[in-house]
């Protein structure tokens, strides 16, 4: 009896947290590569881009939090 499950909760847990895992990663590759991902946006270039224009993270000289800022 080598193929027999002795511990249905073991696998009530494991396969609960294995279908949500795969659950997971296939909504996340849905979500890139599916009918929607045209409105997706690459928030990282468009920090990238504020910073060449000299507007990233409010440098307006109006920075109330002196202490997290390092010149």
């Amino acid at each position: 009896m080598l193929g027999t499950i002795k511990v249905p909760t073991l696998f009530l847990l494991f396969g609960s947290v294995g279908l949500l895992l795969f659950g997971s990663i296939g909504y996340g590759i849905y979500t890139t590569v599916g009918p929607s991902s045209h409105k997706l946006r690459d928030t990282i270039q468009e920090h990238a881009r504020m910073h060449e224009l000299g507007i990233a993270h409010g440098h307006n000289g109006h920075n109330h939090n002196e202490a997290e800022h390092i010149h």
